[in-house]
């Protein structure tokens, strides 16, 4: 049996207590232990995005990227709709001059290597970087040339606050290169800040408009004080910076973008499970319609040998709950295993997995499983349920890599077909998803604009295109399979293999 000592300990825990309050959870944080493979900076967001108000408007319109991974030269994808009048709900429309209408989905073709996951690794490094700054982010500069150069680039164009941003950076190997925010507009953009590395030092700029006031001396010290591996996006809010909303409002966007890779697993919902009766509901309703057989979730005593807990980090959450109140603990998460350590009404620390519970058709019993036990399919509703919960309740931008991975094809497809039903015609909520699904290029309701494809050329290099750019008058799916719009997979010739050289 795999122990947690495989894991890491981080520095903050969340409480779970049934008296707390959706609001004060976030506030009355104390440590997270997290062994898994979930980063720490993903969880924090994720709960202050959940526990408190949001932007009004927070979507992607679009990604640039230069000199990163397979990406060689500067390459963009929109998420911008066209004037088709065609699924009206799936697109926000502009309501002034102004304004733009953005695509409420996207769905990103290619095959394997193509580099469709790279698009979503880049909007996870600027994403950090926007939250944290630099943090030993491991990257790679396009490799497949000559004369490789090691300054990347990335930037997002995005809507926060009935406000349109870009913010983007330049990096290497060696660290931040440059960074800056723009507000954008139809005529004009005008620079926020904008942060340039000049050999050991740094050229700072503010827009002048901001350094009239009494804020201004604070705000030039703060952002020549950011460190060299800072960001002053993220500086800013740490230090409290005062006098620019418009950066709280990109920071905020950023706190609000959702990534789901499929190696990373939501260890919220325990919690959640345990503490919020209709999100409990809702999950266990939506389990049923998907047809995973899981009837309910429980919390189910267990003996911390039992589960295989080192003695070490048992240690050190016994001390980290000393001196607390009743009906605090933390959460952990080891592969598929979620595991609960709480102090009852007694003060006395309890331990607890959650597990899921099966019935049969004939039989009032309970069948208790391991987490682990279920499917690959099963565990990673786990993560796509709570986000359609979330984005019941609240808009939020989700960006999920390998949407359709250990899924049925017809899942995937249901999974899609709930996430429309949520639009409203107000609804500013956002899903972009890579997939090999071909299916659901005839069987999904999606808009020619809302599909990308990713193509790798001879040299190593990816490309997009969009499949406006072809307008196809025949059975979509059919003409991608058939390579009319690329990013399939080109196979050799078997008589070429030599298989009796084979040892």
């Amino acid at each position: 049996m795999q122990t947690l000592s495989q894991g890491r300990i981080y520095d903050k825990i969340v409480p779970i207590t049934d008296k707390m309050t959706m609001n004060n959870v976030i506030l009355s944080y104390l440590y997270i232990f997290n062994t898994g493979n979930y980063q720490c900076s993903e969880i924090i967001c994720y709960l202050a995005m959940k526990f408190h108000e949001i932007s009004d408007v927070i979507m992607l319109l679009s990604a640039k990227f230069e000199n990163i991974y397979s990406f060689n030269e500067e390459t963009r994808i929109l998420f911008t709709a066209s004037k088709s009048d065609q699924l009206p709900l799936q697109v926000s429309r502009a309501e002034k001059r102004d304004d733009i209408s953005v695509l409420r989905m996207g769905l990103i073709y290619g095959a394997n290597a193509s580099g469709k996951s790279n698009i979503i690794k880049c909007l996870a490094i600027i994403k950090e970087f926007a939250l944290n700054g630099w943090s030993n982010l491991k990257y790679n500069y396009f490799k497949m040339t000559d004369e490789p150069q090691e300054r990347s680039s990335i930037e997002l164009e995005f809507k926060a606050d009935n406000q349109f941003f870009a913010y983007g950076i330049a990096l290497s190997k060696g660290g931040l290169l440059e960074e800056w925010l723009y507000k954008t507009g139809s005529r004009n953009d005008t620079m926020i800040f904008e942060r340039k590395r000049n050999g050991d030092s740094w050229d700072n700029t503010i827009a002048p408009q901001f350094l009239k006031d009494e804020d201004g001396q604070f705000l030039k010290f703060l952002i020549d004080g950011t460190p060299t591996k800072g960001t002053f996006l993220s500086e800013y809010i740490k230090r409290n910076g005062k006098g620019i909303d418009t950066i709280k409002s990109a920071r905020k966007w950023f706190e609000n973008l959702n990534i789901i890779f499929p190696n990373t697993h939501r260890t919220d919902f325990p919690f959640r499970v345990v503490n919020d009766t209709q999100f409990r509901t809702v999950m266990r309703e939506l389990l049923n319609y998907f047809g995973t057989g899981i009837s309910d979730l429980r919390r189910v005593e267990s003996k911390p040998e039992e589960l295989g807990i080192p003695d070490e980090i048992r240690q050190k959450i016994e001390e980290s709950l000393e001196g607390k109140g009743s009906e605090t603990g933390v959460v952990i998460h080891n592969e598929n295993r979620f595991i609960f350590a709480e102090k009852d009404k007694s003060k006395n620390l309890k331990w607890h997995e959650l597990k899921t519970i099966h019935k049969k058709e004939d039989s009032n019993s309970d069948y208790i499983f391991e987490m682990f036990e279920e499917s690959d399919g099963t565990s990673r509703l786990f993560d796509f349920i709570p986000m359609l919960i979330d984005m019941r309740a609240n808009d939020a931008v989700y960006v999920i890599d390998e949407v359709d991975r250990s899924l049925h094809p017809m899942l995937t497809l249901k999974l899609l077909e709930m996430y429309n039903s949520l639009l409203k015609s107000d609804s500013q909520m956002q899903l972009i998803c890579t997939t090999h699904e071909s299916n659901l290029l005839s069987t999904a309701p999606i808009r020619q604009d809302e599909v990308w494809f990713v193509e790798k050329d001879k040299k190593g290099e990816s490309h997009l295109s969009s499949l406006c750019e072809y307008k196809p008058r025949e059975n979509v799916q059919k003409g991608y399979l058939n390579g009319r719009y690329g990013a399939i997979p080109f196979f050799g010739e078997l008589n070429n293999i030599h298989w009796d050289d084979a040892k």
